[in-house]
């Protein structure tokens, strides 16, 4: 039966792959191996919305392309009686054609749920892994189950350690459209950073931010030139000069963490904005300095303590907090930079103590 589904799913998914362009994945089965994606399916069954939101980790690959992982799915209260903000664990099994990039991979085993229900209806994903010209990795396809048929279903690429903690950020509403289907081990630029400060800012106040202008010279192609430009009018986001955003830049974590806090500060402060930011003084009492406190800008020194002393942004060792890069190496190697999913996750931890914060 298995096999025969099988089958069914790599016709289906080699139908897809034959609409999209194909290139044969960028790595071997080992490093397939140790991917992890977060994601979620969503349509209607019965006339009910379902929603649910999906992260998991591809354990192991063999050279055939059959592959083991454990996932964990999260459903949304409200969408589904039986599944009302709960969760449920499972072990599931698959194939990869690396050729194509079709993928088939179902329900083996469950592990952990609510009701100690250790086997449910036979349940599935079906499709291809498209890769990107700069090779950004990002599953689509459909989900299946005994009741329901072909929702679509999508996951993006992050790390083990942050997959669970992006499906909490996706459920709030913390990703930016723009970076929906990217790969989240990725660094993330000055333009990316600032459309998660604009989300972080919008998922607080329960209100778009209104649209506005910015005399950047340099955001005009940029995806995220909308965002840029709200956080510029709200006094979020500044320009590395009047006319210059350096959007495509990475971000260094003092930049980031000083965002961060300006998000806070207007969430916070009706009245507040650039120009009275000194009457704006947040608590950093009892926060031991870093090591590397001299590097730190003047500017940022109030953001990176306060970060740090809410537990929302941590150093990069016990005693180092690297807030830019000093020397070429450190450039070279990312020292004092973030990635897309740090950064997320920072944003996640803000929006979790927005009620400690008001």
């Amino acid at each position: 039966m298995k096999r025969k589904k099988l089958l069914c799913a790599l016709l289906a998914a080699a139908l897809v792959c034959s609409l999209l362009p194909i290139t044969a994945l960028a790595y071997d089965p080992g490093d397939f191996a140790n991917t992890s994606w977060f994601g979620q399916f969503t349509g209607t069954h019965n006339n009910d919305l379902i929603n649910r939101y999906i992260d998991f980790t591809i354990n192991s690959c063999d050279q055939q392309g059959n592959f083991t992982g454990s996932a964990k799915i999260t459903s949304v209260e409200g969408q589904g009686a039986n599944f009302d903000s709960i969760w449920y664990t499972y072990d599931f099994v698959g194939k990869i054609d690396f050729s194509t990039n079709a993928f088939s991979m179902w329900l083996d085993q469950v592990t952990g749920h609510p009701s100690n229900i250790t086997v449910l209806q036979e349940q599935g994903y079906e499709g291809v892994i498209q890769q990107s010209a700069n090779g950004e990795l990002r599953m689509v396809g459909t989900y299946y189950d005994s009741r329901v048929k072909d929702l679509p279903f999508s996951a993006s690429r992050t790390s083990a350690w942050a997959r669970e903690s992006m499906t909490e950020a996706n459920i709030a509403g913390l990703i930016p459209d723009t970076l929906k289907d990217a790969d989240m081990t990725r660094p993330i630029t000055r333009a990316e950073f600032t459309a998660v400060a604009v989300k972080l800012y919008e998922s607080l106040t329960g209100a778009p931010a209104p649209s506005a202008s910015a005399p950047f010279a340099d955001i005009a192609a940029n995806p995220n030139k909308g965002d840029i430009e709200k956080a510029f009018s709200l006094n979020i986001a500044v320009g590395l000069s009047a006319t210059e955003f350096a959007p495509d830049d990475a971000i260094n974590r003092e930049q980031l963490a000083t965002m961060l806090c300006r998000v806070v500060k207007k969430y916070r402060f009706a009245d507040w904005n650039l120009a009275s930011d000194s009457q704006y003084v947040l608590d950093t009492s009892d926060v031991a300095l870093f090591a590397d406190d001299a590097d730190i800008s003047a500017f940022a020194k109030p953001s990176v303590y306060y970060m740090a002393k809410m537990g929302i942004i941590q150093g990069v060792t016990d005693v180092l907090f690297a807030p830019k890069n000093i020397t070429s190496e450190q450039e070279a190697q990312g020292y004092a930079t973030a990635t897309r999913e740090q950064a997320i996750i920072l944003s996640l931890r803000i929006y979790q103590q927005a009620d400690q914060l008001k």
